[in-house]
Formats: structure tokens, sequence, C-alpha cells
């Protein structure tokens, strides 16, 4: 652990620590860091609770991630991610600066706000998505052997309905294998008649990206569900259905993804 005067003051000073001290971090915590560099508005804006969820870690190794660099807990550190967006833009201050002065929220607020936020998911795939990809991503699916899914922490329940729809439709269907260790050795059995269906957002898992780059490479066809072409899951697909994550959000929304899932399991059903 560094003394206390060496703990970084700054978000430019933590940041470049983070970096030289990346490889002798543990998996766990180097999962922490990368996504404190790619997704430095999501350390700063989430719970501890919710970034811990979404990184997949226990919220005791946020703490400890944070005591790695001279920090008391999370919290101190998360001030840091917090002082780059106070004197950044004028919307994203106000936005630090309520949710530091809001006082607890009650449970009829807290549901209000959840089915809004799901509502408005929907709405905005609606009018966003594109039905020709749609249409794509549907027959590839139909003309598929057999179709892989890979989806990890928050992809996973978007992942799971769409294998458990393919399966009520009697379509071969499963899912990559991470936990078991089996992913690499399903990916090399994937033929060239199947498809692979990878699932992320940011902070993109990289099982899932690692997943879909060896697909890639062996020539196999991919659908992507992602949140923007700029995604590492959208550059090596032949299909990318795009859902735009809110970076407001503090519990981000899978209402959307399970919108465009059901059509692409209703179109399955027309034929």
């Amino acid at each position: 652990m560094k003394k206390e005067n060496d703990t970084p003051k700054t978000f430019d000073a933590l940041r470049q620590t983070i970096r030289d001290r990346f490889a002798d971090l543990s998996p766990h915590l180097q999962r922490i860091a990368r996504a404190s560099l790619e997704e430095p508005n999501q350390i700063a804006l989430n719970t501890t609770a919710v970034i811990a969820e979404q990184l997949g870690v226990q919220p005791s190794t946020l703490i400890r991630f944070s005591k790695e660099f001279g920090f008391s807990g999370f919290t101190d550190l998360q001030r840091i991610y917090r002082q780059r967006l106070i004197e950044g833009e004028a919307a994203t201050r106000e936005q630090v600066l309520s949710d530091e002065n809001t006082p607890p929220r009650g449970v009829e607020e807290v549901l209000d706000n959840s089915v809004s936020a799901n509502i408005a998911a929907l709405e905005h795939w609606r009018n966003s998505c594109d039905p020709a990809a749609i249409g794509q991503a549907s027959q590839m699916i139909r003309q598929a052997g057999h179709v892989y899914v890979a989806g990890l922490r928050r992809s996973r329940p978007i992942a799971d309905y769409l294998v458990y729809g393919l399966l009520r439709s009697e379509r071969a269907s499963s899912h990559l294998d991470f936990t078991g260790g089996m992913a690499g050795p399903q990916i090399s059995t994937i033929g060239r008649e199947d498809t692979l269906v990878a699932i992320a957002f940011p902070p993109y898992s990289q099982p899932v990206v690692n997943a879909v780059m060896d697909a890639h490479v062996s020539g196999r066809r991919i659908i992507a569900i992602t949140d923007s072409r700029e995604s590492p899951l959208a550059e090596r697909a032949e299909v990318v259905l795009c859902i735009e994550a809110d970076a407001k959000a503090p519990m981000q929304p899978i209402s959307g993804a399970i919108g465009l899932v059901q059509s692409l399991l209703m179109l399955q059903s027309q034929f």
C-alpha cells in the first residue's frame, strides 16, 4: 500500500499511477483498473454496488483496489473521479453535485423512476433501431445450424432470454460456457453454417470480446448486440444491432435489449 502523502491528488496523476502499476495488479484489480481508465464517468456516477455488479467483483474488491493506491476507501478514490467531472462540463457538474446533495428516495419514487427508465429505454430503441439490420440478423439466425450466444454480467440475462426463446422455437442454441472454461473449445467447433450472437456493453466483458475475435479469425458468422459501431464487438461482426447506453443511469436498463431479442424471436416464429 502506498503512503498517504504519495496518494494521487488529481485524476491525471491517478490515471498515470494506475497505468504504471497495472501489470503488478491481480486479475480482479486489473479488471477494475481497466474500467477506471476506459469508463471514468461510470466510476464517478455509480454506487459501489452498481460498479461491483457491472465488473463482476465484490464491493470489498473495490475497497482493496482503492487502498492499493493509498486511499482509505472507495469513496475517497471516487471523489477524484467526481472532481474531474465537477471541473468539466456544466451539465455533468450539476448532475454530480445533485447526486451528492439528494436525500434518500422513497420506495414509490424508486419504482416510478425504474419503470420510467425502462419505458424510455424501449422507446429510444424503437425510434433508433435499424429494421433492415434486425431483418438480416433474423435471417442469419434462421439459417444457422446452431446459434451460440455469448453474454456476461448485465448482458447475461439478455443472452439467457435469447437462448430460451430459440430453444422454445425448437432451434438449436446454447451458451458459450465461460464459467466452466469451455468457451474456447466450443468456439473451435462452431461450423461455417453456425452463428455466434455476442452481447456486450461498456465496460465490455473481455471474455466475450475474445470470443468474437476468435470466431472472426476462424471466419465464422457473428451478430453483435452492443452500444455502438465503435464497440470492439462491432468491428468484427457481420451484423451490428446497436442499443445506446444511458451514461446518466446508475443501473442501465436492459429493456431495450430485451425488446430487440423479443423481436428476433417473434420473427423466427413466423417461419
